[in-house]
This record gives C-alpha cells, sequence and structure tokens, in this order.
C-alpha cells in the first residue's frame, strides 16, 4: 500500500480532534489510552466482535462515558457499555492513528 495512502485513510476525523480537546479538559485521556491501547493489543480487527474490560469504560461521568464511546466509534469500532466492541469496516488504521493521537496527549498533559 502507498505511504501517502495509508497516512490519508489514517487521519483524524474533525470531530474527533474536538472530542480529544473535550477530552484532555476533562483529564481522562489516560484511561481513553488504555482502553484503546486495549484493542490494539486483542488484534480483534476483524469483522467479529470482541470483548474489553469494561471498567475502561467506567467514569466518574456518564458524558465521559458517551464522549468516549463517540470517539472510538468515530474510528470504527462500536463500544457497548457491557465492553462488546464490534468492529464495523476494518478499523486498524483509524484507531492506530486514535491511539498515536491519545499517546500524545497523554505525554503532554
Amino acid at each position: 500500500i502507498d505511504p501517502q495512502t495509508w497516512f490519508n485513510s489514517a487521519e483524524l476525523l474533525e470531530h474527533q480532534l474536538l472530542l480529544l480537546l473535550q477530552s484532555l479538559e476533562r483529564k481522562i485521556v489516560s484511561q481513553q489510552l488504555k482502553l484503546v491501547r486495549t484493542h490494539i493489543k486483542l488484534g480483534s480487527f476483524e469483522d467479529e466482535p470482541f470483548h474489553v474490560d469494561a471498567r475502561l469504560l467506567s467514569f466518574p461521568r456518564r458524558e465521559e462515558q458517551s464522549l468516549t464511546m463517540d470517539l472510538v466509534k468515530l474510528s470504527g469500532v462500536k463500544l457497548q457499555e457491557d465492553g462488546l466492541a464490534v468492529p464495523m469496516e476494518r478499523p486498524f488504521k483509524a484507531v492506530v492513528a486514535l491511539y498515536i493521537a491519545l499517546y500524545v496527549l497523554n505525554l503532554l498533559s
């Protein structure tokens, strides 16, 4: 695959950038990073649903959970409160781009 094509397909959406900013303001980037890291470690980016630790979706406020679920959904993985993760369309590149953004934000915060 052409590197430029890969990069363009792995860019974050503008809406994701806004959600990342909200995450930074709410100081939940570290927990989101752990959640996304779990996705990558599982390597379950086929068409099959997989489970992540539901505790990583437990936030002090409901809005933070919704924000996180929306952020990950924009990368192609629909999360449910019980930890079930349902890949929508081969999300590996998009999830990796999200992971990198969260990693950098976590380092800077």
